[in-house]
């Protein structure tokens, strides 16, 4: 066994000393009060029986929690009595400082951690030193023992909104959940009075393909943004899509959004649209070309979504189907089936082939060049129900110059 210099021996002991010191002095600059109560940890400190301690120097929870070291035995950089070589970075003393090989380069403190210093009656310190607040216990309030701990921001039945108290069941702003915007402003019970149109947007796209900002792109998201509310609440039926053409399409979305939040919830189960409170939870309802799917299948799920669909819509709900040209080419029997719109089959168009905009007045048409080349996966719409005062065939495909069968259709559901 090598024996220890007397020299070495003393720097190691004087380091144990200096990281004891240290240990005390975060115990008692932190007044041993570390309690987490509906708040988490800053980073650089853990979460050990509802306490938050500092990993790289508690002897009682040594690089990770209950690693108690044993009596005498400094915790040195998560280790108990240091690295074998005694080398040390500096950094459990708080000086944040690069390693020069001893335990104590650097007094304690001078990292700036900022989160020990009182008062302790702010998010950041909530009650005790290093205690963050995070929702939805976002706000640091004292209790009835004058004591601060991290809390909901508002009384119930207020929420939170944007940085204000608000009643979800009255406020046209936020109508039944933060963001929902009433075009009558007028909010009961948490459910929007007056009753609006709901869209329903077919598109022979399945978006495998395209460009942000392209005509092609511009036509989905002037269909999926008709609604006002922000966040943008989208149900996305994914079951049986090509996940590729669906990460396109939300990136597509996304780009789009100048300053709007867009919050997706994938589904991957065909009952989720068969839910009679869709219009309370849901914007928009998006349902990608469903490639995967048997068309005898999507016949079945279509029809079982016919009333949740149709009160969705009425609702002032928007409705936005993709179809493409790959797979089993099943989306015009689920259209059908569904009552979104009466699809009697597709056609395949080659990529690049022109499409006019034919109804620029119409909002899917609004500011979309035309015509437009479609990209790949495309298709139009063969035998679909006439065009009239709620059913606007927005874009068709050219032959020889002539305007042919649509390609984008925009139906209007009154209540």
């Amino acid at each position: 066994m090598k024996k220890r210099s007397g020299a070495g021996l003393r720097a190691r002991v004087g380091a144990i000393f200096v990281i004891l010191a240290a240990t005390v002095a975060v115990v008692d600059g932190c007044n041993g009060q570390n309690s987490i109560v509906g708040g988490a940890c800053v980073t650089g400190y853990v979460a050990c029986a509802d306490q938050c301690v500092n990993t790289a120097v508690d002897p009682a929870n040594c690089g990770s929690c209950d690693v108690v070291c044993p009596s005498g035995v400094a915790c040195l950089d998560g280790l108990c009595g240091g690295p074998v070589d005694g080398s040390s970075d500096g950094s459990a003393l708080g000086d944040g400082s690069s390693g020069d090989g001893s335990a104590g380069d650097g007094s304690f403190g001078d990292g700036g951690d900022g989160g020990c210093e009182p008062p302790f009656n702010r998010s950041s310190a909530c009650g005790a030193c290093d205690v963050v607040c995070v929702a939805p216990n976002s706000a640091c309030l004292a209790d009835p023992s004058g004591n601060f701990v991290c809390a909901p921001p508002c009384t119930p039945p207020l929420v939170e909104c944007e940085n204000a108290c608000v009643d979800t069941q009255t406020d046209p702003l936020n109508c039944g959940v933060c963001g929902k915007f009433c075009p009558s402003n007028l909010c009961a019970n948490g459910v929007c009075q007056g009753a609006t149109p709901g869209d329903v947007v077919v598109l022979g796209h399945d978006y495998s393909s395209g460009a942000a900002g392209s005509s092609q792109a511009k036509v989905l998201t002037n269909a999926v943004f008709i609604p006002p509310s922000n966040p943008l609440r989208v149900l996305s039926y994914e079951q049986f899509a090509d996940a590729a053409a669906v990460a396109r399409v939300k990136s597509l979305v996304q780009s789009a959004a100048f300053g709007r939040t867009v919050v997706f919830t994938p589904s991957t189960t065909s009952a989720d649209l068969a839910s009679p409170t869709l219009a309370q939870s849901y914007d928009v309802v998006l349902v990608y070309d469903q490639q995967g799917g048997a068309p005898a299948n999507l016949t079945t799920i279509g029809a079982s979504w016919v009333t949740s669909l149709s009160d969705f819509a009425k609702a002032g709900g928007v409705i936005v189907a993709l179809d493409g040209a790959a797979g089993q080419g099943g989306m015009p029997q689920l259209l059908t089936s569904a009552g979104l719109l009466a699809v009697g089959g597709h056609q395949t168009i080659p990529a690049g082939t022109p499409v006019a905009v034919v109804a620029p007045a119409d909002r899917i048409g609004a500011v979309v060049a035309s015509p437009y080349g479609v990209y790949n996966r495309s298709v139009s719409l063969q035998a679909v129900e006439p065009e009239g005062p709620n059913v606007i065939y927005v874009a068709k495909q050219l032959v020889n110059g002539t305007p042919a069968n649509p390609v984008v259709v925009h139906k209007i559901v009154n209540p």
